[in-house]
């Protein structure tokens, strides 16, 4: 585990605090071409291998440097429009690379699968993540359901309003939920008053640029909002009480 979080610490330092901008754009521009990429691999080697200390064996971290080039190729090839899909993506795979080092090095493999296993199957591990994932995506559905007919109003009284971001609404509650849902499963109530407190920070601009959106379609939006939270905020609530109860 040591050689695992030394090299994720290398690994920190070597992508987001040892690179500079002016080498990302270039390897965007170049790729192989690039010499900051080789610059870039050679800076993964030399940090991996003073941080994990193998003075004698240096193959862990030239084996963590040239995977550590590959994937940045890959990831720079394919990703053209910087993605936040490809950015989990390439860490994921940074990680994971990371992870199978620090696993042969210290020879501990099939161990590592069977912790790994042992707590995966655990009644309370997998009650834990059914509830985090119940709180995502199904209850986006059912607050999408309930609310619907209020949606239908403000859409009646100003048509195509557009005054939304694309899908924020729905991330926003995502990520609403599954931090209560975490607050409630390690029993920091007082962290969902904190949420609730920062989501009040939101307001609405009561002034149209044209005259064009009526009080009365604001005054809707702030009800139409409010409620859709106190929906959000009770499923996830209710969730995360009900998986407690399964495994206490």
């Amino acid at each position: 585990m040591t050689a695992f979080f030394l090299l994720l610490l290398a690994h920190i330092l070597t992508d987001f605090y040892w690179q500079p901008s002016h080498w990302v754009v270039d390897k965007r521009e170049r790729l192989f071409r690039s010499r900051y990429l080789y610059m870039h691999i050679g800076v993964a080697i030399v940090t991996s291998y003073v941080f994990l200390g193998y003075w004698t064996n240096p193959l862990p971290a030239l084996a963590i440097g040239l995977l550590h080039g590959v994937i940045d190729v890959i990831k720079i090839k394919f990703d053209k429009k910087g993605s936040a899909g490809w950015f989990i993506a390439d860490q994921s795979a940074h990680i994971l690379t990371i992870a199978v080092v620090a696993i042969l090095l210290t020879s501990n493999l099939s161990v590592s699968i069977d912790t790994f296993t042992t707590w995966l199957y655990k009644p309370k591990t997998l009650a834990q993540l059914s509830g985090a994932l119940l709180c995502l995506t199904p209850v986006s559905f059912l607050v999408g359901i309930l609310t619907r007919p209020w949606r239908d109003e403000l859409d009646k009284l100003v048509p195509d309003a557009n005054d939304n971001l694309a899908n924020a609404g729905r991330w926003i509650g995502m990520s609403e939920r599954l931090l209560i849902f975490v607050f409630v499963v390690v029993s920091q109530f007082s962290a969902i008053g904190f949420l609730i407190a920062a989501k009040s920070l939101l307001r609405y601009n009561d002034k149209s640029t044209a005259g064009e959106i009526p009080p009365a379609y604001i005054s809707k939006k702030s009800e139409y909002v409010l409620v859709g939270t106190l929906m959000s905020y009770t499923c996830a609530i209710a969730i995360a009480m009900a998986i407690k109860m399964f495994y206490q």
